[in-house]
């Protein structure tokens, strides 16, 4: 179908009559032609037979060339008049044949065809409803800008269950570190050691030398359950009353940060005996220090100290 089509309905559209199409014009330029040359050739007539608008009436005008009898008879001018007539009948046929079939099929041809009707409709039809248009507001959607990547998240992640990590705590709340560091477990800086990960901190115990780090972003938590992995030689937080922060691990001549009044350095570490009593911790019969003891990790292991003295 063609881009420019008719009027709905029977009637002309609205507004002012149309002005006459281009065929039109040529009929009646063609017309006017024939009347001029009608008039044309009725002067000329006039001329030969010496009419004049000064007077005179006879059509005998001067003496022709030799041999010429006479001038212009009647039957003569009759004779142009009548064929000239005869011409004008035949012209108004071929107007008549003009009007019909050519006109309208160069007309609507023209107009409702290649032309005009199939540049319009092809131009809109694909500039409006193709690439320009309609590809570029029916195919383009908005995207979310991803999320930067964050280096704590990424370092949680990348812990899995069985890693020892460089961590600890310093104090009653702070860890050593915000991110998890991986280290050897044979690593003499092996804090911690990582009994599972999770999405929940609900899933890690907390009790005698175990507890857990974890770290949210952008709605998503990774937990690291830990368990304390202590050694000869170091030193924990506590109190007087035998209290102590078993994921702790300062410097044993270091200051002690409130609200704790004491360290506690290690003595040994074992394998829990079943109902333990403390004196497994006593380094001879003869020992006669003073012991604090714990069990860890659900009782299997047992963990005995002495308050640091310097």
């Amino acid at each position: 179908m063609s881009g420019i089509q008719g009027w709905p309905g029977a009637g002309s559209p609205p507004g002012p009559a149309p002005a006459p199409s281009g065929g039109d014009g040529r009929r009646l330029g063609i017309l006017a032609g024939v009347i001029v040359a009608a008039v044309g050739l009725s002067f000329g007539l006039a001329t030969a037979t010496g009419a004049d608008s000064r007077g005179g009436d006879g059509l005998a005008g001067p003496a022709g060339p030799p041999g010429l009898t006479g001038g212009l008879g009647g039957d003569d001018l009759g004779g142009d008049l009548e064929g000239l007539g005869g011409d004008l009948e035949g012209l108004g046929e071929d107007l008549e044949g003009i009007g019909g079939d050519d006109l309208g099929g160069d007309i609507g041809g023209d107009l409702g065809g290649g032309d005009i009707g199939g540049d319009i409709g092809g131009d809109i039809g694909g500039d409006l409803g193709g690439s320009d248009t309609g590809g570029d507001i029916g195919g383009d959607t908005y995207t979310e800008p991803a999320t930067p990547p964050d280096p704590t998240m990424e370092a949680y992640r990348a812990v899995v269950a069985g890693d020892c990590l460089n961590n600890w705590m310093i104090n009653d709340t702070d860890w050593v570190s915000e991110e998890p560091a991986v280290v050897s477990c044979d690593d003499s800086g092996a804090g911690v050691w990582v009994s599972q990960t999770s999405s929940s901190t609900a899933d890690c115990p907390v009790d005698s030398g175990r507890s857990y780090l974890s770290y949210s972003y952008d709605g998503e938590t990774v937990a690291l359950c830990v368990t304390r992995q202590f050694e000869i030689g170091q030193c924990f937080l506590g109190m007087a009353d035998g209290s102590a922060n078993l994921m702790s691990w300062v410097d044993c001549d270091g200051s002690v940060p409130s609200p704790y009044s004491q360290k506690y350095n290690v003595t040994a570490v074992y394998s829990a005996p079943s109902n333990p009593t403390g004196d497994e911790c006593r380094q001879s019969s003869t020992d006669q220090n003073t012991y604090w003891w714990w069990t860890l990790d659900a009782d299997s292991v047992l963990l005995c100290s002495v308050v640091y003295s310097g």
